[in-house]
């Protein structure tokens, strides 16, 4: 072990280094000084890439530092320094450094409200608090962000706003978890108000890592406008819509058969319920019943008469015994038949699923499930129990709490949907808004036709408060909160309730009581595109981008979110509040199974960016929110998919790859080894450009425009295709088909440029005097070639084009960007179009594809000459 350094030791030890730094710079410094002497003296010289230059770059390769390679460290929000010397391998974390910084604090990413530019508006939906962005966040980031790039860069006054939801009972659900596991304490033990501020700080620690994560995935939000659904200006919008839903008699208070969680104690939404198909029981009764008809049969353990009805559209005579019992406080379709036959609603259950008094003194405070072999046992003690047998059944349960779902009789806030939902409608089959697929057309109308009422409160602390007020009055009989339901008062705040209840009662002595219930999650999301511009004040925002261009989200929220939106933009905004929505496929893991935490296979799109071992994966599941049970089999999930972890892939490459994984119907299964495919594709762009420095030369100037009839036949057959590319990427980003707009932008890449192009122009650079016309004109078609390649493929790999495309020459006295990503994307130039070279081109590599498949399969790919006849 080394002895400690004294401190006399130590600052000699700081000085030495502090020297040895000095010395570096110094080297370095001179190494820059000479490389700008020997560039000016060349442009002074007037020469393009000569002998003399040849010597010269052989030279510096022999004096290449490894520091030449190594960009130096770039200060916060500058635009990036450049090493001197590009790499020899592609790093995505050395190339991904930096940009984004540079673009932010440029104010790139900000839209304007007063410009002249046409519109083009994505709001972005807003990822839950409740943890980090999963891979599913990525795709959504990705193809959002290809959009805006894409239309920034085409001339639009592109805005993407960046928001966040506070997922009221997942982000509840969570921290009351993490105070039962740290504090053994329950949110009833601390009270609401300092439970509301352990969840303050929750949202504070997690947001954070979201917005991280977003700009490490190139995400170009504009920031100035980011949100939060419970922060000062979305809470006011989301009293006022309440007060004018109310107002209008779209929102009311009912008794209705809601989805009970009896361990969260809150009504939950469709959403949140996941369906479990399993063997159940069903009970057996006398089979002969047309003698019944119109009687009454006595309640076995408490006498009370029950109604024995006939109801075609509840039993099927042929299944069982054609007969069931009807409890029409505790089950949908009994519900209906309860209404249908005027039956009484009686609900036996407590909030946390107890049996109540209304369930007979013998079962009184059992657990529900207790209970259910208590009424077996005393059935059989009466001699009235007949046997069971079990059918298939499916059994709902809470997909936060895991407990089994209870339908209940709770009054709750609803909103009424019929008429806004034929709005909805209408503006499909109009095509006022288009849907992509369209396919999801006939999932739209299914949904909307046979709506039900939506049921908007939640028996939680964390989200927004009910706006509602309850009146009690001094000479009331009933004192409990909402007895009498014209007792109600509807306000923006304490001081209107207080101002209508004293106009409503005058003289009378009362007391005012808010509800405290708040609103379910959806409410407030389904305001965001109105609130996200500034509704319900009329700022420029919201008159200058609502109604949005598109909706971009994924399938399996297509009612709950997107169809909500759409009835309360055109409620409340007087307009739709997107032109189009685009679905993109849900994304599954390589087996095809869902993405579940319980499963391991959640993937943090960070962790594929820069890699991660498979230690360190497993050591994320221990610090998560699994339960400890759930966590050994995530572990033995990530085992078998990642046994070696995952490798560093850069945000370009999953960018890419989730992009080009749209074509797949409505589901993704994401392998990693494809998106590890697409870094090394990285790297063939990566070398095509040092390629082309090399052959460009350093005194090399761009012309400003290039006279194609005057090119050699591959240069002019370069551009034909690269036009091509152009038309069909542009084509298909309008048609919303990113996975043909990437395979056309890797496709010429790939299979045109570097295959071909770059092999076949290698010849002319051989320094000969008869190729001189040759080598300037392939020099200045492979420029062109390059700044239109990376601009093209800007929006899809926004951090490997913008490095790349900094280090390419700029024509003269052109008014070229300072970035990539402000542009001007590539349009079609009909002049280059040539189909007769096209042909001609397809057959010479037609030619040399047959050449090679006369190689004998025993070859070692030595290289055999060809001799090819040409017949005109």
């Amino acid at each position: 072990m080394e002895k400690p350094l004294n401190a006399k030791e130590l600052e000699r030890k700081l000085k030495k280094d502090q020297k040895a730094r000095e010395k570096e710079e110094k080297k370095i410094k001179a190494k820059q000084k000479e490389a700008a002497r020997l560039q000016a003296q060349a442009v002074s010289d007037g020469g393009g890439a000569k002998k003399s230059d040849k010597k010269l770059r052989k030279k510096g390769a022999m004096d290449e530092s490894p520091e030449d390679f190594i960009d130096p460290e770039t200060p916060a929000g500058q635009k990036k320094l450049l090493a001197s010397q590009m790499a020899k391998q592609y790093s995505p974390a050395a190339v991904e450094k930096s940009w984004y910084a540079w673009w932010e604090s440029s104010r790139y990413f900000e839209a304007d409200a007063a410009s002249s530019k046409p519109p083009f508006v994505i709001v972005q939906p807003p990822p839950n608090v409740t943890g980090v962005l999963h891979i599913g966040h990525a795709i959504t980031a990705a193809i959002e962000d290809a959009i805006i790039r894409w239309r920034r860069m085409s001339g639009y006054n592109a805005l993407w706003v960046p928001g966040m939801d506070h997922a009221g009972i997942a982000t509840q659900v969570v921290v009351e978890k993490k105070l039962m596991r740290e504090k053994n304490l329950s949110r009833h033990n601390v009270g609401r108000e300092k439970f509301l501020c352990e969840v303050l700080k929750w949202k504070e620690q997690h947001g954070g890592a979201i917005l991280k994560q977003l700009r490490i995935l190139g995400a170009s939000l504009d920031w100035s406008r980011e949100c939060f659904t419970m922060d000062e200006l979305r809470s006011k919008a989301v009293t006022e819509a309440f007060v004018r839903l109310y107002k209008d008699g779209l929102i009311y208070r009912a008794h209705r058969l809601v989805n009970w969680d009896c361990t969260l104690r809150t009504a939950i939404s469709d959403i949140e319920v996941d369906h479990e198909d399993l063997a159940g029981e069903t009970s057996l009764e006398d089979g002969r019943y047309k003698h019944l008809h119109g009687k009454y049969a006595l309640h076995p353990f408490n006498g009370r008469k029950l109604k024995i009805i006939c109801d075609a559209e509840l039993v099927d005579p042929n299944f069982g015994t054609g007969a069931v019992k009807i409890t029409p406080a505790h089950d949908p379709n009994d519900f209906k038949v309860g209404e249908r036959h005027n039956l009484e609603f009686i609900n036996i259950f407590t909030d946390d699923g107890k049996i109540s008094e209304m369930g007979g003194s013998q079962f009184e405070g059992m657990p529900r499930f207790s209970a259910r072999t208590a009424v077996i046992d005393a059935l059989k003690n009466k001699g009235l129990y007949r046997g069971t047998k079990s059918n298939v059944m499916s059994l709902s349960l809470c997909s936060r709490s895991k407990d089994v779902v209870e339908p209940m009789m709770k009054p709750q806030w609803f909103v009424s949907c019929n008429s806004m939902a034929k709005g909805a409608l209408d503006a499909v089959k109009s095509k006022k808004i288009e849907i992509i697929p369209p396919q999801y057309e006939q999932d739209w109308y299914r949904w909307l036709e046979n709506i039900r009422d939506w049921c908007i409160s939640r028996q939680l602390w964390w989200g927004h408060r009910i706006p509602a007020w309850y009146v009690t009055l001094e000479d009331d009989e009933e004192k409990d909160m909402g007895s009498y339901s014209d007792h109600w008062i509807i306000a923006r705040d304490e001081n209107d309730a207080i101002l209508e209840a004293k106009q409503r009662y005058p003289g009378k002595k009362y007391q005012l009581y808010q509800d405290p219930d708040v609103l379910d999650t959806w409410f407030s999301s389904g305001l965001f595109p109105l609130s996200v511009l500034g509704w319900p004040d009329d700022k420029p925002d919201l008159s200058t981008f609502y109604p949005s261009s598109v909706l971009e989200t994924g399938s399996d929220i297509l009612f709950f979110w997107v169809a909500r939106m759409v009835m309360m933009g055109m409620q409340l905004g007087g307009d739709v509040p997107f032109q189009k929505v685009y679905l993109h496929p849900i994304i599954r893991d390589a087996h095809g199974r869902k993405m579940a935490k319980s499963l391991g296979n959640v993937i943090d799109p960070v962790d594929v960016i820069n890699g991660i071992s498979l230690e360190n994966l497993q050591k994320k599941l221990e610090d998560g929110n699994l339960d400890p049970k759930e966590i050994e089999k995530a572990k033995e999930g990530q085992r078998k998919d990642f046994p070696n972890g995952i490798p560093e892939c850069g945000t370009d490459a999953l960018r890419f790859a989730l992009i080009s994984y749209t074509s797949q119907s409505d589901k993704i299964n994401l392998d990693i080894k494809r998106v590890h495919g697409y870094r090394q594709w990285c790297n063939k762009l990566w070398n095509a450009i040092r390629f082309a420095m090399n052959k460009l030369g350093d005194q090399y100037v761009p012309p400003a425009t290039i006279a194609v009839c005057s090119l050699p036949p591959v240069c002019k057959w370069i551009l034909s295709v690269l036009n091509k590319a152009v038309g069909k990427t542009k084509f298909s980003l309008e048609a919303y088909k990113f996975s043909e707009a990437t395979s056309s932008i890797y496709s010429w890449w790939q299979y045109q440029l570097c295959d071909v192009y770059i092999e076949a122009i290698k010849p002319y650079f051989n320094e000969s005097q008869d190729f001189e016309s040759a080598r300037g004109a392939s020099r200045d078609t492979l420029w062109v070639c390059l700044d239109m390649g990376l601009r093209l493929l800007h929006p899809f790999m926004p951090y490997i084009t913008e490095e790349l495309w900094q280090r390419l020459p700029q024509p003269k006295q052109a008014c070229t960007k300072d970035s990539i990503m402000i542009s001007e994307y590539p349009k079609v130039v009909q002049e280059w179009t040539n189909d007769q070279i096209e042909y001609e081109m397809e057959i010479v590599l037609d030619t040399v594809n047959k050449l090679r498949s006369l190689r004998p399969s025993t070859d070692t790919y030595e290289r055999r000459p060809a001799f090819v006849l040409c017949r005109g």
